[in-house]
């Protein structure tokens, strides 16, 4: 073959040929065409065929947190670490929480989290606050729980607790006193504790001093680690007072009258209040379910 042959243009029949052959092609295939897009359209106009909407995302349902006194935390050391359950008990208990039992955990637990915790199917609102306080904890459901308790299982990641939350001076309705009397003058407790309920303390005992005690002050306030701010309010309200603070657990202050008692402050010379700002509702998130 020589290289006019390779050039040669085709002949008139041949173009001929080719252009009939790409008529028959575009009578046959347009309308097919045509007629296929007006059935998928007509099918959409009728709803035959409506397109599947997308799945709604799945959002957690946040809600108010429950109380925490409403409800008991058990806590259980399984780090091997001599005192870790005391430890975040008494974190927990700082918190408002009320603390039921705390012990070792069994010696077949491996827990590598920071802690678990183990709740009843009714009460996963209650294992989610306390899963906020301790940071990477997971929740564990036992379906034969049915106590309203939930246990915390502290494990080997455990670092710590969250930060405690802002602490505001406590008011009046807020603190809780026991009133005792170390003098000999009969019935000075009855009228000191009446005093106190008036300016709106809750008080509970009123008796002489348990501990045998003589106070030649005005008043000794005994109070506990967390109950500082209860004893400085409390303070206010009698000249001269003085301060010890011991190893109770709780906020509950005694005020032990003493010899040189002669009555509280007037209610003008006691310092206001200071404002609180107003506190958000405590939530918790319960897990959204693709049921």
């Amino acid at each position: 073959m020589t290289e006019q042959d390779l050039t040669q243009e085709p002949s008139p029949e041949e173009r001929r040929r080719k252009h009939r052959t790409r008529q028959i092609l575009i009578f046959v295939t347009l309308p097919g065409v045509l007629l296929g897009t007006a059935t998928v359209s007509a099918a959409y106009s009728q709803g035959w065929l409506t397109p599947t909407p997308p799945k709604a995302a799945c959002s957690p349902q946040v809600v108010p947190a429950p109380k925490r006194s409403s409800f008991t935390v058990n806590v259980l050391n399984a780090t091997g670490r001599d005192g870790m359950a005391a430890t975040v008990a008494k974190g927990l208990s700082q918190r408002k929480f009320s603390i039921g039992g705390i012990s070792n955990a069994p010696e077949t637990w491996y827990v590598t989290q920071p802690a678990v915790v183990h709740y009843g199917p009714k009460f996963l609102d209650q294992a989610l606050l306390v899963q906020q306080q301790i940071p990477g904890a997971e929740l564990f459901q036992d379906d034969g729980r049915v106590s309203k308790s939930v246990d915390v299982v502290v494990g080997l990641g455990y670092k710590e607790i969250v930060p405690l939350p802002p602490r505001f001076d406590p008011l009046p309705r807020e603190i809780t006193m026991n009133v005792y009397n170390t003098t000999f003058r009969e019935g000075l407790a009855s009228t000191v504790a009446k005093e106190f309920k008036q300016r709106g303390f809750k008080v509970k005992e009123v008796s002489n001093d348990p501990l045998k005690t003589l106070q030649m002050g005005t008043a000794l306030i005994r109070f506990g680690e967390e109950g500082d701010l209860a004893a400085k309010i409390v303070a206010q309200h009698i000249p001269k007072a003085t301060l010890l603070k011991d190893g109770r657990a709780g906020t509950k202050v005694d005020v032990v009258i003493g010899n040189a008692f002669t009555g509280l402050t007037p209610l003008a010379q006691v310092p206001a209040p200071a404002p609180r700002p107003k506190q958000a509702t405590p939530t918790v998130a319960r897990p959204c379910s693709d049921n």
